[in-house]
């Protein structure tokens, strides 16, 4: 739920998230995928997949990708998201040289850079780039640039729609190898001019890479089949089946000097065009400048004899492109062993991430969607998010007051019965308010007798004091008081002496006091006394 939501997918090169992506290459004869399993920061390379095309007429080709696609869908694992590449046949190259570093301000100016140098408006153009080379000396970057009409992206896209996916990046063919070759620790540290030449059945692909950084890139609509045609010329037998030889016995058949006469022809028609190119590039860069290296990728790979052939050819060293060292990345490993063939090279470099090819896509609309349906997925997740606080403060909040309603309830009672203790209060008497305004009462009446009188009256402690003095035991009254009660009037007095003759000196000695109007005389020893209070006159 909070994947890409709250948390983002990665931090850098660290995945929070673990994900499987499928690196798609489609060629004119086959299909390649490579399944790679991203997690924190490791990456594994679980699948390889190579999926010829239905052999007939009865199918367009589309129709024949579209059922390809759909058959490499069925063998995978389940996926995350999908990337794809286009064929740099569709796309054009600018190399551009900017005054300032940082992938956000190339990505500002780009478009006005390369516009004057496209053939068709910029309007129907998709346009991406990647960063070759940072120059931090004078603060510059060395940029490649890949333009290519929406069209041919939309066409490529709607491949995946009618296989029932919809792939999130589409990137091009040469720049990825570009990418996994720089990831290869064979390869990373390599300097001089190193060629890449991925031959297809169709188109060969050629990357070539001054001292580390991408220098040209071009496609050239030959392959294995044009060799095939040359060959079956010569051999007198169709193209298909000459295609399938050369697949089979390579460029060594020692046992036939036909054979032999004929594919050296076709591979020499082939590889010089080949060395035509290279010598194109050599001499953009400098006279003196020559190729180090050619690695040799692609179905045509698969052919054996190949780089021995081109070698000679071409008096370079040329070797098979290798990925084995990929495993000695500490980040990197290839489940069960498996070997990655070289038809499988591109794929994977799609599918591979890589901070040079990372920010690349093409499919701006694809990229818009992700993006508005991961924005439209935050504002759900926010909006419920909202909800669940709300909630939640809402519960807390009833909670409190009904704690709080338990709490006023007990204080309610626990005060009612304190009151009802020491005031007497009506049994009647039930709200707590009544039962307050009945202990008030009975609070200002106690109040008032004990206030200091008015004109009328002696103040309350002078009526006590001369009760003191009456009832002090100078005469052996042997008193004992039980209560003491004053009115407004009176003072009843609840006492106990020790006989009749104690009680009548007791009752003189009150009456002697100018204070006590009248005085009550008892008859008994164990007596309550009613004494009137005199007015101050």
């Amino acid at each position: 739920m909070i994947k890409n939501i709250l948390i983002p997918e990665k931090i850098g090169n660290y995945y929070i998230f673990a994900k499987r992506v499928v690196g798609f290459d489609i060629e004119k004869t086959h299909i390649t995928a490579t399944q790679v399993y991203l997690s924190g920061s490791k990456i594994r390379i679980e699948r390889c997949i190579d999926q010829p095309l239905e052999v007939g007429n009865e199918t367009s080709h589309d129709e024949k990708v579209v059922n390809a696609i759909k058959s490499i869908l069925n063998i995978l694992d389940p996926y995350d998201e999908i990337y794809t590449s286009i064929s740099s046949s569709h796309v054009i190259f600018k190399s551009l040289l900017l005054p300032f570093i940082g992938h956000d301000k190339i990505k500002m100016v780009v478009n006005f850079e390369v516009e004057p140098l496209l053939p068709f408006s910029v309007n129907d153009a998709l346009i991406d780039f990647i960063v070759t080379k940072e120059i931090k000396e004078n603060n510059s970057s060395e940029v490649m640039v890949a333009a290519a009409q929406r069209k041919a992206v939309d066409d490529h896209i709607v491949l995946f729609e009618q296989a029932g996916v919809m792939p999130t990046k589409v990137v091009v063919d040469l720049l990825s190898l570009f990418s996994l070759y720089k990831n290869i620790p064979e390869y990373e540290n390599l300097t001089g001019n190193i060629v890449l030449v991925d031959i297809g059945f169709n188109l060969t692909r050629i990357a070539y890479i001054n001292n580390g950084r991408l220098a040209f890139v071009r496609t050239l609509s030959k392959g294995i089949l044009s060799q095939a045609k040359v060959f079956a010329q010569s051999y007198g037998i169709s193209q298909n089946d000459t295609a399938e030889m050369i697949m089979r016995y390579g460029y060594k058949k020692e046992d036939d000097q036909k054979y032999k006469e004929a594919i050296e022809k076709a591979a020499s028609s082939f590889w010089l065009d080949i060395k035509f190119t290279l010598q194109s590039f050599s001499s953009q860069l400098g006279k003196d400048v020559g190729v180090s290296k050619v690695l040799i990728l692609g179905q045509g790979a698969k052919i054996e004899g190949i780089s021995s052939f081109a070698g000679n050819f071409l008096s370079l060293d040329c070797e098979l492109f290798e990925t084995e060292s990929l495993s000695k990345k500490r980040n990197v490993t290839i489940r069960n062993a498996l070997k990655i063939p070289s038809s499988n090279i591109v794929s994977l470099a799609v599918a591979f991430p890589s901070k040079i090819i990372g920010a690349f896509n093409l499919f701006k609309v694809g990229a818009g969607i992700k993006d508005a349906k991961l924005i439209n997925k935050q504002l759900a997740t926010a909006f419920i998010f909202i909800l669940i606080i709300v909630v939640l403060l809402f519960v807390n909040s009833y909670m409190q007051v009904g704690r709080l309603k338990k709490e006023a309830n007990a204080s309610e009672k626990e005060v009612m019965s304190v009151l009802r203790k020491n005031f007497k209060i009506p049994s009647d008497v039930t709200a707590l308010e009544d039962v307050i305004e009945e202990a008030n009462s009975e609070v200002r009446k106690a109040e008032e007798r004990f206030a200091f009188a008015g004109k009328d009256r002696f103040s309350c402690l002078k009526y006590l004091l001369a009760l003191q003095d009456a009832i002090a035991d100078k005469e052996g009254f042997g008193i004992v008081v039980e209560s003491v009660t004053i009115t407004e009037d009176r003072i009843i007095l609840k006492a106990k002496v020790k006989d009749h003759e104690a009680l009548i000196k007791l009752v003189k000695a009150l009456k002697k006091s100018k204070l006590f109007s009248n005085v009550e005389s008892p008859e008994k020893v164990d007596f309550e006394m009613n004494i009137d209070l005199a007015k101050n006159v």
